[in-house]
């Protein structure tokens, strides 16, 4: 299988960055008690790899000519590692992104960490961009921790492509503007990152939504930008130099065929541009515009648009257009939005937290993922090391949360939107 366009800017981008491994992405699932034996874990393993089969393709070809093609020495045995992990969290998922997928044999991994913190121990999952995008990961892991009797990996499409209204998209295609007023694009990056996360009860989030109006997708970017509005609060304030501007981010949406032969192998997907409203002073207005820019309608047009241009692109001009895409000064972060629709365990022990660990542009310095799992999301915050403040994004998330939910009981949103004659 010749790797489509996507996949090969995928390796492009990963030679871009000093370590190959800012191209990996997957999750982390984390459990109580006592961890297994390695060799358990390989036998559950062995288990589960076989109806998955694109687990056993591995990248073969020059540079030229890449493509993907079946290992005939595949043995699951060769992608299962143990890590002894750290003291916490956090200083576990800095080893795992560290962590190298050789190129010889497919690009992915699990890692059995025997220690993620107090009493607790691990999977990770992890992938290179160029071999699957951020929902195959998801759907991987169903497949080798979700339940036994599920059936195949779920189809990844969407839906069924429709005819594209260019009219509609073609403004979407348009450069954004230049940033020039965001104090985390000043620090020079160190390309080496730190995790962050938060975690909520996916109830507060859906009795916010009933009191807004919003989904949760678009509840979680609006508490996203307020956290970015905290972390810099002279740039958003009436004098800053941000005031009135928004910071566009990227958010990752399928171009997935659902007829696509091979639906866990290859990057396909596509990136819409959301505009973050962190200058905008209304908390309600803010939540209007991301509800505006998340509309389920403006991104499956999208999608249909990206989905037929990259049918026909050549893969030259994709490389020459991959500067622009990937110009921090345009876009400087990207936002991702993973749901886990099937309990994840492991041999009878149902995991308490799954975590995101998403791929990091050259140069961005910050990814923003959440993950919803048993009722609980999971908000993963990756920065760059040489930033100053960004362990207080996860803070400032749940600090933005209590806030909504203290003006939402007021109807202060309802009547600010009112007012401003938005819906």
């Amino acid at each position: 299988m010749p790797l489509a366009v996507l996949d090969r800017l995928s390796l492009d981008v990963a030679a871009l960055h000093a370590a190959d491994s800012a191209l990996h992405l997957g999750g982390l699932v984390v459990f109580e008690g006592e961890p297994p034996s390695r060799e358990r874990v390989l036998d559950h393993l062995r288990r589960r790899v076989g109806p998955l089969p694109e687990l056993a393709h591995r990248l073969a070809g020059g540079p030229g000519r890449p493509y993907w093609e079946p290992d005939p020495g595949f043995d699951p045995d060769l992608h299962l590692y143990e890590r002894p992990g750290g003291g916490d969290l956090l200083t576990t998922v800095a080893e795992l992104l560290r962590q190298p997928l050789p190129r010889d044999r497919p690009l992915w991994g699990i890692w059995l960490v025997l220690r993620a913190g107090e009493g607790r121990w691990g999977l990770c999952y992890r992938a290179h961009h160029a071999f699957q995008d951020g929902a195959a990961a998801v759907a991987t892991l169903e497949g080798l921790l979700g339940p036994e009797e599920a059936p195949r990996a779920r189809a990844l499409g969407f839906r069924q492509p429709r005819p594209v209204a260019w009219a509609a998209v073609l403004p979407e295609f348009r450069p954004p503007r230049r940033v020039t007023w965001w104090p985390a694009l000043d620090t020079p990056p160190a390309q080496a990152y730190a995790a962050a996360f938060a975690d909520v009860d996916t109830a507060r989030l859906h009795a916010l939504g009933r009191l807004t109006g919003a989904t949760v997708p678009q509840l979680c970017l609006a508490l996203t930008t307020e956290a970015l509005r905290a972390w810099h609060p002279g740039t958003w304030a009436p004098d800053g130099p941000g005031h009135g501007r928004a910071l566009r981010a990227n958010l990752g949406i399928s171009v997935r065929d659902p007829d696509d032969p091979r639906p866990l192998l290859g990057n396909r997907v596509a990136v819409a541009g959301v505009d973050l409203p962190c200058g905008e002073p209304d908390p309600a207005r803010r939540l209007d515009r991301l509800g505006r820019a998340l509309d389920h309608t403006r991104l499956a047009r999208l999608a249909d648009a990206h989905r037929a241009v990259l049918h026909g692109l050549p893969y030259r001009i994709g490389r020459l257009a991959l500067g622009r895409s990937v110009d921090v000064r345009y876009t400087p972060l990207t936002v991702a939005d993973l749901r886990v629709r099937r309990p994840l365990g492991f041999a009878g022990t149902p995991a308490t937290g799954v975590y995101a660990l998403p791929v990091m542009v050259p140069g961005q310095p910050l990814f923003v993922a959440w993950t919803t799992h048993r009722r609980r999301l999971h908000v993963t915050f990756l920065a760059d090391r040489a930033l100053p403040g960004a362990e207080r994004l996860p803070e400032a998330w749940e600090s933005a949360l209590a806030e909504y939910e203290r003006r939402a009981e007021t109807g202060a949103f309802a009547r600010a939107a009112d007012g401003a004659g938005v819906s």
